[in-house]
């Protein structure tokens, strides 16, 4: 039985506006943990915490230092290392035949191998080429027939390849053994480096005077010494120890030997 009026029949219509806001939720434990870590007592961490959590410094070049996550074995591990420029290159090697300014300080900025593998090479074609052109004006001026002798070439190769990287790793092995922080790869580019002042000095022994070539000699030997035992000896600093008394005529007792070679 029904009493008064029939309910009506009622449609009803929302209108969604999708310009509205909508609601959004945020992570408050992240934003917390950017503004730091509380600690059982419910205190924040300060600088002197965080300083203590930091990594221990590793030298650029180093087989420890942050390399992106990629081990040696991938070749981004490597291209890092030849992320330079012909400009960068050539502002190195100048800073290792004149030394005015630190060429690790430099170098570890943005360390390569380009010019520690590229300068040795240019090195033992410069020396191959200027010996062959001198012996041949040599023969020519005597009448005589010049044959080439490429066993110079692979003495060449042999020597200075050696050379850089025996007594780099040399370096590096003792310098770390006794707490210097050294990087391998400024090791082995200290040595590679050194190498450039060779380059202009074979050039210029194209003469045939012996005392010029001599004097030559000496002043390539006198450059690259100095630049290496500099170079050395900044490593050598990064410890309280008193390594580069014993290191350092070793060393240039090495480079002497390789002057008087060749």
């Amino acid at each position: 039985m029904s009493y008064g009026r029939p309910a009506p029949d009622y449609n009803i219509v929302v209108d969604v506006d999708d310009d509205e806001p909508t609601l959004e939720f945020q992570d408050f434990a992240s934003t917390n943990a950017q503004r730091g870590r509380m600690n059982s007592n419910g205190q924040t961490a300060g600088p002197a915490a965080a300083a203590a959590a930091a990594p221990p410094y590793q030298p650029p070049g180093s087989a420890e230092a942050p390399t992106g996550g990629y081990s040696v074995w991938h070749t981004e591990y490597w291209a890092q290392f030849f992320n330079v420029d012909s400009r960068d290159v050539v502002q190195r090697s100048f800073l290792a035949v004149v030394p005015k300014d630190s060429f690790l300080d430099v170098y570890n900025a943005n360390p390569d191998l380009w010019g520690t593998f590229w300068i040795p090479t240019s090195v033992i074609f410069a020396m191959f080429v200027t010996a062959s052109l001198s012996q041949s004006i040599a023969v020519a001026l005597a009448g005589q027939k010049r044959e080439y002798d490429f066993s110079m070439l692979s003495f060449a190769v042999f020597t200075i390849y050696t050379y850089v990287l025996v007594i780099g790793a040399f370096v590096y092995l003792a310098t770390k053994y006794f707490g210097s922080q050294p990087g391998l790869m400024e090791c082995f580019s200290v040595y590679g480096y050194a190498m450039a002042v060779w380059i202009p000095i074979s050039v210029l022994c194209v003469l045939p005077f012996d005392w010029f070539r001599w004097a030559m000699v000496a002043v390539g030997f006198a450059s690259s010494g100095f630049f290496i035992m500099r170079s050395v000896n900044q490593i050598v600093s990064r410890s309280n120890g008193k390594l580069h008394k014993a290191i350092i005529p070793l060393l240039l007792v090495a480079h002497a030997l390789l002057v008087v070679i060749f």
